[in-house]
């Protein structure tokens, strides 16, 4: 053994560079040969997956332009549901409702889990998971049940949460009236008007646009950073910025940790002020102590700033794309304003029931731009995992396969909707001028892994757009192109590209 490996290293030492290319390639060749002569797992179709890297050539040749449509067509050679391979990490891709459905929601029991042995995942949330995201089994669904519980009772307050949205509101439209009908962009400031609202149910705190949280910034540069399939493989402890990662999420952990110790100082049982306060109190009461650890609330904590600000703010920064688009779609929107809320006060939810039009232009935003709402990996959604072998479409599929529904699909398939890349909220009414729903509509997800903000996320996104534009007009600047309707960046979420805005008041 020991002159084989000597007759190795001699032989690398003293060939030229090509040839020992051509071994190595020869080589993972040969790997590549023998693991398809595997016959334990009859895959779904896929492209060509290769030893170590997996598809991930062909991924960043397909991906080049970074859009939520460049791995469509893979769907047009390989069919509906599709296997592909990141890294070493086997993957299903589900481009239809009904599979979607048929994971998520019939086989729920078995397609719930979330892939924490990913390296990156493994790194930030141990290899048992934490939180509401990254959690799995009974301990998710406890975490998930208070959770739900907790944004509840936070609306039934003293000031509800929705009094807390339309307050946030009028700040953003006073900020914006700062500007005087000039060019701006509108990025920053959204954020910091949905961020606020997290801020308020966790910390129970809002900040002055002037000032920026310490944590947004920190949860910004994780989310920059945190982007790629390599995310999902073994790989990114190579490729990935991982060090840096880590300490990024430490520093939230330590934030977060200091707001826990400060609450903890003046906690008072008969005066619940937000999300802290209710984990103290159910620590208090002795519940769960395997599950209602400070570790999981920590991870909570993160998890409705994921889900709830970058979200939801990219989904009212297309709403304002596509209202400087489409002129005539926002002047609609204005006057079923003008006639049902006027100018006198904020909008409010029981007023949508009023409003078909302008529920119908929030639910095509929701639906052109797929953004997402509270998945991990959007606009592709949350990846799944497999707890047990699962059967999918025929198909017997493997304890521990990451399975993911491609939402943007399913919203962009013209058989669900007609002219899919168009910005139509007519779509959305009937002959009478009713808002007529759709079972497709899936941007939220569906089963059991649902966005848990959706309500939280509905609310913001109507009462802000509905402010906006009931105290302005917004308008391309002079001599500046409309901003893209369609393509943006695809990260963490599916954001718009840069734009300038006119705000004009009305």
């Amino acid at each position: 053994m020991a002159n084989a490996v000597h007759g190795v290293m001699e032989f690398f030492s003293t060939a030229a560079q090509p040839t020992v290319l051509i071994f190595v390639a020869v080589l993972l060749l040969s790997l590549w040969m023998l693991s398809l002569r595997n016959p334990r797992v009859k895959w779904p179709p896929g492209p060509v997956c290769f030893p170590v890297v997996g598809c991930l050539p062909q991924m960043m040749i397909s991906g080049r332009r970074r859009q939520p449509t460049d791995l469509l067509p893979w769907y047009d050679t390989y069919g509906d549901i599709m296997h592909v391979k990141f890294g070493e990490q086997h993957m299903i891709m589900l481009g239809t409702y009904e599979l979607i459905q048929e994971a998520f929601v019939k086989n729920a029991d078995t397609v719930s889990a979330r892939p924490t042995w990913i390296y990156f995942l493994r790194q930030i949330v141990g290899k048992d998971g934490a939180g509401v995201l990254f959690k799995s089994g009974k301990a998710w669904k406890e975490l998930r049940r208070f959770t739900l519980s907790s944004l509840r009772d936070l609306g039934l307050g003293r000031k509800s949460l929705q009094e807390r949205i339309q307050d946030e509101a009028r700040y953003l439209v006073q900020n914006i009236e700062n500007e005087n009908g000039k060019a701006f962009s509108p990025r920053e400031r959204i954020g910091k008007a949905v961020s606020n609202i997290i801020s308020i149910v966790v910390f129970g705190t809002r900040y002055d646009y002037n000032d920026t949280p310490e944590m947004l910034p920190v949860l910004e540069e994780v989310l920059r950073l945190g982007e790629g399939p390599v995310l999902l493989t073994n790989l990114a402890r190579f490729i990935m910025p991982m060090k840096k990662m880590i300490a990024l999420v430490d520093k939230l952990y330590s934030l977060i940790r200091q707001e826990v110790e400060k609450h903890r100082q003046s906690f008072d049982p008969t005066d619940i002020r937000d999300f802290i306060d209710l984990f103290i109190n159910v620590t208090q009461e002795e519940e769960d102590p395997e599950v209602y650890t400070e570790w999981n609330v920590f991870r909570i904590i993160v998890d409705l700033y994921l889900a709830g600000t970058d979200t939801t703010a990219n989904t009212l920064r297309w709403s304002l794309v596509h209202m400087v688009n489409h002129p005539d779609a926002q002047k609609r929107v204005q006057q079923e304003i003008d006639q049902v809320i006027g100018q006198g006060r904020v909008a409010k939810m029981e007023d949508k029931a009023r409003m078909p039009f302008t529920e119908a232009t929030v639910l095509e935003v929701f639906r052109l731009s797929t953004v997402g709402h509270c998945q991990a990996r959007v606009p592709l959604g949350g990846p799944h995992a497999t707890s047990e072998t699962t059967n999918l479409a025929g198909y017997t599929i493997p304890k521990g396969t990451i399975i993911v529904g491609d939402l943007y699909r399913v919203l962009h398939d013209k058989n669900n909707f007609e002219d899919p890349y168009k910005f139509k909220p007519e779509r959305w009414l009937d002959g009478d001028g009713k808002v007529v729903k759709s079972d497709k509509m899936i941007a939220f997800s569906m089963g059991p892994r649902i966005c848990l903000g959706k309500g939280l996320a509905e609310m913001e996104s109507f009462i802000f757009f509905t402010t906006l534009l009931q105290n302005f007009t917004f308008k391309v600047p002079e001599g500046e192109k409309p901003p893209d309707g369609v393509e943006g960046l695809n990260t963490f979420t599916f954001t718009p590209y840069p734009y300038n805005v006119c705000a004009v008041r009305r």
